[in-house]
């Protein structure tokens, strides 16, 4: 059987407060397209409260892991699949603009 041109699955922030259904997602676009789509149309910010720049990752729930952003969707993600969108978060900043050493 040929897989149908297109996906539909769900995207979720983190809090789990913004939600957005998606159809007919084309399985040949990358998860770094799909993310970058998605920002937008969940509303969620593109920049911390200092100012800079937030990455975000996709998380596929059904495996538990992190999808990159070089992936292809229709590799990946299945139909009815949920994608939870969460924030990079870097350790240490805050101390007088300097990082923490974890050692």
């Amino acid at each position: 059987m040929i897989p149908a041109p297109s996906l539909n699955f769900e995207a979720i922030d983190l809090t789990g407060q913004r939600r957005l259904r998606l159809r007919d997602v084309p399985r040949d676009s990358s998860v770094g397209e799909l993310v970058d789509g998605l920002l937008g149309r969940m509303n969620l910010p593109r920049a911390n409260s200092e100012g800079r720049p937030l990455s975000y990752f996709p998380l596929l729930e059904r495996e538990s892991r992190h999808l990159h952003n070089s992936e292809v969707v229709g590799e990946v993600l299945q139909e009815n699949d949920r994608v939870v969108l969460h924030p990079s978060i870097e350790a240490g900043r805050g101390f007088a603009g300097g990082t923490a050493s974890l050692v």
